[in-house]
C-alpha cells in the first residue's frame, strides 16, 4: 500500500533541464523586449522629428500665402531678396488673422554656433524664430507665374510685373525638407483708384 502511494520526485539533471529552458526563454524575452523597447523608442523620435517639420513649415508658408500688395505711397510695398524679405500679410502669426500686418522674415547665421535662423517679426513686436539649420546656407527665391527663380523681387528687368511674387521658396541648407515652397494665394496687384489714374485728382505743388 505504501508502494502505491510512493510520490518521485524530480531528478538533479531534470531540473537542470527545466532551469535551462527558463533561462533561454528568459533571454529571447528579454531581448525581444529590448527590441521592443528601442523600437519604439526610435518611432517617437521619428514621429518628434516629423512633427518639428511639419510645425516649423506651417509657421514659414501662413504668412507668406497671406501676403498682399499695398499702394505705391505706403511703406509696406513687398520686397525681397536673397536673405530677407517684406511686406504685409493678412494670415499674421501673432496678430488676428484677416488684419493687414507689416512682417519681415529673415535668414540670420550665428558664427558661434555655426546655425542658420529663421526669424520672423511682425510691426512692433519681438523677433521669433520659427526655424532653423545647421550651417550658413539658406536663401530666398521669387517666381513670376513664368519665368526662372529670382534672387531678388521685384525683377529688376520687368516693369510690368505684379508688386508680389506667385511662388516665394526658401532653400535650407540641410534639416527636412531642404527646400520649402509657398504660394502666394491673394491677389498680386493692388487694386486701381480713381486718384492714380490719369483722371484722378492732381497732387498739389508745395
Amino acid at each position: 500500500m505504501s508502494e502505491l502511494h510512493a510520490q518521485r520526485g524530480f531528478t538533479l539533471l531534470e531540473a537542470l533541464v527545466v532551469l535551462m529552458i527558463t533561462a533561454m526563454v528568459a533571454v529571447v524575452l528579454v531581448q525581444g523586449f529590448g527590441l521592443l523597447l528601442g523600437t519604439r523608442t526610435a518611432v517617437q523620435d521619428k514621429l518628434v522629428a516629423v512633427n518639428e517639420a511639419v510645425l516649423e513649415q506651417s509657421l514659414f508658408l501662413e504668412p507668406l500665402r497671406g501676403i498682399v500688395p499695398d499702394y505705391p505711397e505706403r511703406p509696406h510695398i513687398f520686397a525681397g531678396e536673397a536673405e530677407r524679405l517684406r511686406g504685409i500679410t493678412v494670415r499674421p502669426l501673432q496678430a488676428r488673422t484677416g488684419t493687414p500686418v507689416p512682417f519681415t522674415l529673415t535668414i540670420s547665421h550665428d558664427a558661434r554656433t555655426d546655425r542658420t535662423s529663421l526669424i520672423y517679426q511682425e510691426e512692433n513686436t519681438e523677433p521669433l524664430v520659427v526655424g532653423g539649420w545647421a550651417g550658413n546656407k539658406g536663401s530666398f527665391a521669387y517666381k513670376d507665374l513664368t519665368g526662372d527663380w529670382l534672387a531678388a523681387w521685384p525683377p529688376k528687368d520687368s516693369r510690368d510685373a505684379p508688386q508680389t511674387p506667385w511662388l516665394i521658396r526658401l532653400e535650407k541648407g540641410s534639416g527636412f525638407p531642404t527646400n520649402m515652397i509657398a504660394s502666394v494665394a491673394g491677389t498680386h496687384r493692388r487694386a486701381l483708384r480713381f486718384r492714380d489714374t490719369p483722371f484722378g485728382p492732381e497732387t498739389p505743388t508745395p
